[in-house]
């Protein structure tokens, strides 16, 4: 992954900022320099937040939003350009944040994020990969290989993140590289494979109780589980086997014994039921012949007086539809009478009112002649009272001009004094504005005492303190190893003056053995003398002379070692006592530069600011001037705001001021024009019409003359529609009166008619009765359904005697030749031979169902035995896999389980391609990187320590010893190792960039150039950007990239190549 180009808004300190990293193509590094929290590692929040939507520190995305922008600014954007391989990549993504909504207030706006494939940079999109944060995030990750920890391990090393590494303890290292590495799996796994060990030593135990329960079933009798308890465990199958072998004979035997007694129980069954019909047949014969004497023979009587009555009612029955019209008619004969009699009262009444109605029509016809006159006279008046309304309207006109007149002419002068007074103020404010360049010039002033107190000047301060530092703990070092080059010292003369000591006493034994080994006539072995005078009778001892030889051989590796230690200590106090001069010169040179920065700072404040300067420069002081200096800019910048809003304000009032008056002047003029038209046309309306009274006048003769036409008006449209009401409702009553009339004769003739039928009837020969009255009481019972229930009570009467009749004489015929059966008898036989049955049946259930239940037990004690030799088989390898994941199966004395032992591969890795690549060029092959012996024995989690082996004295110390610019440079080495170990190890991915942030200030000159030339050499091949204040990287690398700050707390970006 290569960076391409990079755009912000609103983001962190940017506002609306574009770099295009090809720029920096042509040159294998480049520096990214600014101020102070003037937002460089908020480049690289950019970069990972468009990527994997997090910062590349402890920050919150949504944290990201620039704190100038308000909901109404543009939304907080990160759009990202990168080249993968042969494709250009463009990602967007907006992140959640407060923003204004129509009709006012705010919302939240949800976080959206979009990747496509572009030809180029605001080109044409080729393909869209995705356009919702999680599927965005997922493409990312599969594009680049890379998850947003991996990613920010190759391409970014933050600032203090690189010590902190080198330094942290090994359990700290763990967790690191185990989520660099991503090796959780190795420790999902693990845990895995022990949750499905668990898993199945509880099945391997449930299933021995489900087996052990198979055999202890109480489906086995007490004799079996007694057998069972003394068969081994291997035989206890077969002897189920044997168990249910017998129980199968035992149910065949019962089921010969039960079938005997059901057909026993069958025989008896079929004699009683014979039985039983027979006593039915007797039973029911009696019963018919009781009810045929009951019902027939005693309900004949009741029978026949029925079939009477139902005689009756058929004959009242012929007669009951004319008795009920005769009844109608009647009805209906008086209902018209009663209508009559009301018809002819209404006619009367009607009558009456027309006369009435006739009688105040002629009145108001005589009244007509009066009023045609009203309406003549009202006419004039409606025309008078035009004139008279036009005549008042101008009148008014006039007032109201008039008045309108005299106020515009006092509104005019007013306009043209503000006119006036306008552009005297305009005037004046041109005259004493503050001009743009003295805002830049104090603009100007505060950048440049803001860079110099709060960059080079606290720098130098920073600089000279954290050398001081270093050079106390220098000196305090230059004591110890001084003292302990004086203890060394004093313990090697005592070694020497002891070597010496030893030596002699050993001489002096050896003198001793070889006089004791001189033969006369022999040489000697030291001088070759044949005459030994000083031989004397001492002999040499073995023991002592051994015993020295010894101490001498142990005292000279004591001193061998001493001289060496001495050795080293004295090269390390030359080292150190170069090193404190380096730092002595290194303060006074930054001492200088301090002093340099201070009088070119005085310099450019001296007769442009009036400021005290003292003798030396102190951080209270430049802060003091710092904060006058920007309150001076301040109150300049507010004075041009004010000025500039005030020129504004009077320039827009001035305009307006003017088009005031001018349209003031023009509708003056008009006013006067409307009033001198107004006075003409009134003198017209006098002279025409000098008879004329007030409208008032003409309106109340008006309204009088209204309201006595239209009460005229009424009473006649009144009368004329009564008329006309009444003569109609006359005609129509007369009409009625006729029809009821006809009506009432023709249904009188019907009565008449109907009458005399109905007598006939009543009198004819065969009539059940004569009077009218018990026909109509018969007509009632008719009504109430008395025919269909007489009916059918004869009917069920025939029906059953005939049925009874029928029953009687089959019965006899069955009965012929047969004698009543004892059924008490045969009931108790037939419940005996069911009670033996019933046992029978009882005992064979019993047992049937235990061999039921026994063999599906023995089958279920198969079936689990068999499965349970698979079952353990693969319970025994995974028991065995869980050990050599776990490490439990290594003879050694610690565990080193799978995750653990995969972080330390990646570990050695790192340190192997540290030594290989970087940490000799940079030390000149002083240093190279080793595990602690802790590191190299541990079996445990950790063992990850540093130690460096230095070439120099020939030893291995820890990291921690090393000093400020050797523990940046080793971390430095470490930083790269990870990156390209984590890249090479990371799906194949390739990041074509890295990022270092600062640390490069604790670097010698010669360091310096050495670490930059190691990044040269990366930068070949990748894009390599190095954040750092240190002057010398500064002046030594030609492509950067400024960030500027602003005084509004925002930043800009500038490009400057200084090739």
């Amino acid at each position: 992954m290569r960076p391409v180009q990079l755009e912000l808004t609103n983001f962190g300190p940017y506002r609306k900022e574009v770099i295009n990293f090809t720029q920096f193509d042509h040159a294998p590094l480049f520096l990214i320099g600014g101020d102070t929290g003037a937002g460089k590692s908020t480049l690289f929040d950019a970069m990972t937040v468009a990527l994997f939507a997090t910062t590349s520190g402890d920050r919150n995305v949504e944290e990201m939003r620039s704190t100038f922008a308000g909901p109404e600014d543009d939304l907080t954007k990160v759009t990202f350009y990168f080249q993968q391989g042969n494709h250009l990549y463009r990602i967007d993504r907006v992140l959640q944040q407060e923003r204004a909504k129509q009709g006012g207030g705010t919302t939240m706006q949800k976080a959206t994020a979009s990747l496509v494939i572009v030809d180029k940079i605001g080109g044409q999109e080729i393909e869209k990969l995705g356009d919702k944060i999680k599927e965005v995030s997922d493409q990312i990750e599969q594009i680049l290989g890379l998850n947003a920890e991996q990613f920010k391990q190759i391409i970014l090393l933050p600032q203090n993140d690189f010590s902190r590494f080198l330094k942290e303890d090994s359990k700290t290292k763990t967790q690191i590289l185990k989520k660099i590495f991503g090796t959780g799996i190795f420790d999902h796994f693990q845990k895995s494979l022990e949750e499905r060990l668990r898993q199945s030593n509880k099945d391997m135990e449930k299933r021995q109780a489900q087996l052990d329960g198979h055999f202890a079933s109480q489906v086995w009798s007490e004799e079996e589980l007694s057998v069972l308890e003394q068969t081994p465990a291997s035989e206890k199958l077969t002897r189920l086997e044997e168990f249910l072998s017998q129980r199968q004979e035992n149910v065949t035997k019962q089921k010969s014994i039960l079938k005997a007694a059901h057909e026993d129980l069958a025989q008896l069954q079929k004699s009683l039921q014979t039985a039983q019909d027979l006593a039915k047949i007797f039973q029911e014969l009696e019963q018919a012949k009781e009810r045929y004497r009951l019902e027939i023979e005693e309900g004949a009587q009741g029978q026949a007086e029925a079939k009477v009555h139902l005689e009756e009612l058929q004959f009242a029955q012929g007669l009951q539809e004319t008795i009920r019209t005769l009844k109608q008619y009647r009805k209906q004969l008086m209902q018209l009478e009663q209508d009559l009699e009301i018809a002819q009262e209404a006619l009367s009444e009607k009558q009456q009112a027309f006369e009435d109605v006739k009688a105040k029509k002629e009145e108001l016809t005589v009244q007509s002649k009066d009023f045609l006159q009203k309406e003549e006279e009202l006419e004039t008046w409606k025309e008078n009272i035009i004139y008279a309304q036009s005549l008042a309207q101008e009148q008014e006109k006039i007032k109201r001009s008039t008045t309108n007149y005299k106020q515009l002419e006092e509104t005019y002068q007013q306009a043209r004094k503000e006119v006036e007074m306008l552009n005297k103020s305009l005037s004046d404010l041109e005259a004493n504005r503050l001009s743009l360049d003295s805002l830049h010039e104090a603009e100007k002033l505060f950048q440049i005492v803001g860079y110099s107190v709060e960059n080079q000047l606290a720098q130098d301060l920073k600089e000279i303190e954290n050398l001081n530092q270093e050079l106390t703990k220098t000196e305090k070092r230059h004591q110890t190893l001084s003292f302990d080059i004086d203890q060394a010292q004093e313990i090697l003369k005592e070694l020497e003056e002891e070597l010496r000591r030893t030596l002699v006493s050993r001489r002096q034994l050896i003198i001793v053995q070889l006089q004791a080994e001189l033969e006369e006539g022999h040489p000697c072995m030291v001088c070759g003398a044949l005459e030994h005078p000083n031989v004397g009778g001492a002999q040499a001892d073995e023991v002592a002379l051994k015993n020295l030889m010894d101490q001498v051989e142990k005292l000279q590796a004591q001193k061998e070692k001493q001289v060496a230690t001495l050795s080293n200590r004295q090269a390390t106090l030359s080292e150190v006592a170069s090193k404190r001069q380096d730092l002595l010169d290194q303060v006074a040179k930054v001492k200088a530069t301090l002093e340099k920065h201070y009088q070119e700072l005085e310099e450019h404040v001296k007769g442009r600011f009036d400021f005290d300067f003292s003798i030396d420069y102190e951080t209270d002081r430049g802060q003091a001037l710092l904060l006058k200096v920007e309150q001076y800019y301040q109150e300049l910048q507010k004075r041009y705001d004010k000025e500039e809003t005030d020129y504004i304000r009077y320039q827009d009032e001035l305009g307006k001021a003017q088009k005031k008056a001018t349209d003031l002047a023009k509708t003056y003029q008009e006013a006067k024009a409307v009033l001198d038209q107004a006075q003409e046309r009134l003198e017209d309306l006098q002279e025409a019409h000098p008879e004329l009274e007030s409208v008032e006048v003409y309106q109340e003769r008006i309204s009088l003359a209204h309201q006595e036409l239209n009460l005229y008006n009424k009473q006649v449209k009144e009368n004329s529609e009564a008329y006309n009401q009444l003569h109609a409702d006359i005609k129509g009553i007369k009409g009625q009166i006729e029809s009821i009339t006809k009506s009432k004769d023709k249904v009188n003739q019907d009565v008449k008619r109907l009458s005399a039928e109905l007598e006939q009837s009543l009198k004819a020969e065969g009539a059940l009765a004569n009077d009218l009255e018990q026909v109509e009481l018969w007509l009632i019972e008719v009504n109430n359904q008395a025919i269909p229930m007489l009916q059918a009570k004869l009917t069920t009467y025939a029906t059953l005697k005939q049925e009874l009749q029928a029953q009687i004489h089959k019965g006899q015929e069955l009965l012929q030749n047969q004698e009543q059966p004892d059924l008490d008898s045969l009931a108790q036989a037939v419940q005996n031979c069911q009670e033996i049955y019933d046992r029978q049946l009882a005992q064979f259930s019993v047992m049937e169902k235990g061999l039921k239940d026994a063999t599906a037990t023995y089958q279920a004690a198969k079936t689990l035995q068999d499965s349970n030799q698979e079952v353990f088989k693969a319970h025994q390898e995974l028991s065995d896999l869980v050990k050599v994941v776990k490490g439990e199966n290594t003879a050694l004395t610690g565990r080193l389980n799978l995750e653990v032992y995969v972080i330390r591969q990646y570990f050695q890795q790192i340190l192997d391609y540290a030594n290989a690549n970087y940490i000799g060029l940079l030390t000149d092959n002083r240093y190279s990187f080793v595990l602690s012996e802790e590191g190299r024995r541990a079996r445990d989690h950790f063992g990850l320590d540093i130690n460096v082996y230095d070439q120099l004295t020939g030893s291995e110390r820890s990291v921690k010893s090393l000093s400020g610019g050797e523990t940046f440079i080793a971390a430095l080495a470490i930083a790269l190792s990870l990156s390209e170990v984590v890249q090479n190890t990371s799906k194949g991915a390739v990041v074509e960039a890295l990022f270092i942030d600062e640390g490069f200030g604790s670097l010698d000159k010669e360091a310096l150039t050495k670490a930059i030339s190691v990044l040269e050499q990366i930068g070949e091949n990748r894009m390599v950007g190095v954040i750092s204040h240190v002057d010398d990287m500064k002046e030594g690398i030609a492509q950067q990239l400024v960030i500027i700050k602003s005084h509004d707390g925002s930043s800009r970006i500038k490009i400057v190549d200084k090739g």
